[in-house]
């Protein structure tokens, strides 16, 4: 076997497990893929294969095991999949070095919010009512224009924002935040490929990684121990993120 099928099956694994437990999957598999030989266009949007693959089976794993309610889904990915919409169509046009500009806001920002108390709400069980008011669509709007720009760090944001402000617990948290990924994936794939700009080889052998992925995060998110692990991921992921754009920066 080929030593790069072998790479991409492993960073499509890595990738389905990260963005099921928590996120940043796609800091695996963007650096492989152009690393391949892809422009970062194409890398965009061939990514988004293994991302909706392990979304999938998640969602999947989180449906049999009756964490996902319709009626709280319903109202959490409307206002993200309209914004992915948007942030999909913005994606095509935009030039990369406005790309790569906001990624690195974006992380610097995630990797902030991650020691703001957030570690707390994460190991938090809430008991009060969900919190759903015309603050919380424009959050998750905006998570939804980022997950259809650059889905890199989108689950985080998109993890954090169901926690702290509509007031999920993790294991809920991690559930919707997959099948959010799974739409606004399977929207952005659409539109990328309508323009050419996923390669569709690579994206399946990577989706293939993911599958097991996927599967394996969802049964590590139902255990306890992943009210722990979930910071930990987020903080060593992040912070990985953070000194490699820092490197090819300077």
């Amino acid at each position: 076997m080929p030593i790069e099928i072998i790479i991409a099956v492993g960073a499509g694994l890595l990738c389905g497990f990260l963005n099921t437990v928590a996120s940043s999957g796609s800091a695996v598999t963007l650096p492989v893929l152009i690393l391949m030989g892809l422009s970062p266009a194409i890398a965009n949007g061939t990514n988004r294969v293994p991302v909706l693959i392990a979304a999938l089976i998640a969602s999947i794993s989180f449906l049999r095991a009756g964490i996902i309610e319709w009626r709280l889904a319903f109202k959490i990915l409307t206002p993200t999949v309209i914004g992915s919409i948007f942030g999909a169509s913005l994606a095509v046009y935009m030039p990369q070095d406005y790309i790569k500009l906001l990624i690195f806001i974006a992380l610097l920002c995630a990797f902030l919010l991650l020691f703001s108390g957030i570690k707390k709400l994460i190991e938090k069980e809430f008991e009060e009512n969900l919190r759903y008011s015309g603050f919380e669509i424009g959050i998750l709007f905006a998570i939804g224009l980022w997950l259809g720009l650059i889905v890199l760090d989108g689950a985080t944001y998109m993890l954090l924002a169901l926690i702290a402000f509509v007031r999920l617990p993790l294991l809920k948290a991690n559930a919707y935040k997959n099948l959010a990924i799974l739409a606004t994936s399977a929207i952005a794939l659409a539109l990328f490929s309508a323009k050419g700009e996923v390669n569709w080889e690579i994206g399946g052998i990577m989706a293939l990684g993911s599958i097991v992925g996927g599967f394996f995060g969802a049964k590590f998110a139902l255990n306890p121990l992943a009210k722990i692990w979930t910071f930990r991921f987020l903080v060593t992921v992040i912070l990985l993120e953070l000194i490699h754009m820092g490197i090819q920066q300077f």
